[in-house]
């Protein structure tokens, strides 16, 4: 049987894809809000919802940091995560990384030589940077965007695969210090790491503390009240929007900055209000060793980081093909294209994150196992 928690990880890992996908699709064929000529209830539902694309990379930092967590074995106090486990978790990023610049070269060589006609690859600056040269391709081979260099193509989502693998290393290296490290290495990151990396690693770290406290604690936050902090903060994340002047200067900036740490923080509590008792802690743990090698999570991973291609092309194709302008008017008839498209990049991207894990397996010989 699957575990509770574990299903509800995994459950929400694929609605934070999903929203993020649907964000970024409705990016393209539609409108901004702000310029749509009839707000219906339907319309302020469809924008709403689509709009919740940064909220759900914020719950996906707090999974990937849950799963980073229950990786790491507790069975004594200060326990490190063996050479074993660190190289695993150093290296898994290469397994959506080195496929999805792949496919990215090639659709994306494609849809710029074929499907240009509405200037998808060349007049959106500001959505997609079509960056294909041999230095982006060893940069991102390194995991060095956006730090140093640009990502890949369009694949422009792997700046958050950049941060969640470098929030990993720190944190291993934090834990390996001896104490007068474990003080210098913080105050080196916040004074040299990038603010955007700084807010998206505490969001990350929200949910390796929730593994901490679930681990170690028997008391638990009200399931109740942590959903209702949740849906709060969301809403109040709609709210502002991109609106700086909420709070006087500075704070109005540094609110909008951190509104999505807040979101991942109200999304931690409720995790942690659905950890299991500290006694279970080692049978999940045991479990969660499946299932973040599952396939459903290896896909719900490679949809996040690298529809960006994928979805590029598809609209490509079908703005040229079909002759569809792109950003739109929402009106009804075209929210059935807009399912369509959703549904192709997200049937395309499980395919390919599948036919991947297969090459893998049969390349090492390995047989993957199916969550308990």
């Amino acid at each position: 049987m699957r575990n509770r928690f574990l299903s509800f990880l995994l459950a929400s890992r694929w609605a934070s894809v999903i929203l993020a996908l649907m964000y970024h699709v409705r990016f393209l064929l539609f409108v901004d809000y702000e310029d749509v000529h009839a707000k219906t209830d339907l319309s302020k539902f469809f924008y709403f919802l689509t709009g919740l694309g940064h909220e759900s990379f914020a719950v996906f930092f707090v999974l990937d940091g849950i799963l980073t967590g229950l990786l790491v074995p507790r069975r004594r106090p200060g326990a490190l995560p063996g050479q074993a486990t660190v190289l695993s978790r150093v290296m898994a990023p290469y397994r959506i990384l080195v496929p999805g610049l792949a496919l990215g070269a090639i659709l994306d060589a494609t849809g710029a030589a074929f499907f240009d006609e509405a200037g998808l690859y060349t007049d959106f600056p500001a959505f997609s940077t079509l960056t294909l040269d041999g230095a982006a391709l060893l940069g991102n081979l390194f995991m060095l965007q956006p730090f140093v260099v640009p990502t890949f193509g369009s694949n422009g989502m792997l700046y958050l695969l950049s941060y969640l693998f470098w929030s990993f290393v720190l944190l291993v290296l934090w834990l390996r210090l001896a104490r007068p490290g474990r003080l210098l290495l913080p105050a080196a990151v916040l004074a040299f790491a990038p603010h955007a990396f700084l807010l998206w690693g505490a969001t990350w770290l929200a949910g390796v503390l929730v593994v901490h406290l679930g681990a170690t604690r028997d008391a638990r936050p009200s399931l109740p009240f942590a959903l209702a902090g949740f849906a709060g903060t969301v809403l109040l994340s709609r709210l502002l929007g991109a609106d700086t002047h909420a709070l006087p200067p500075p704070f109005g900036i540094w609110l909008i900055q951190c509104k999505y740490v807040l979101v991942g923080t109200s999304f931690a509590a409720v995790a942690w209000a659905m950890y299991p008792a500290r006694a279970q802690h080692e049978r999940l743990r045991a479990r969660a060793l499946v299932t973040v090698d599952a396939p459903a999570a290896q896909a719900a991973g490679f949809t996040f980081f690298c529809h960006f291609p994928v979805m590029m092309l598809l609209i490509g194709m079908a703005s040229t093909l079909l002759e569809a302008p792109l950003m739109r008017q929402p009106v009804p008839a075209r929210f059935g294209g807009f399912a369509v498209l959703v549904a192709a990049c997200l049937g395309t991207t499980v395919l390919v994150a599948r036919a991947v894990a297969s090459a893998i397996d049969a390349v090492t010989g390995r047989r993957r196992g199916l969550p308990a």
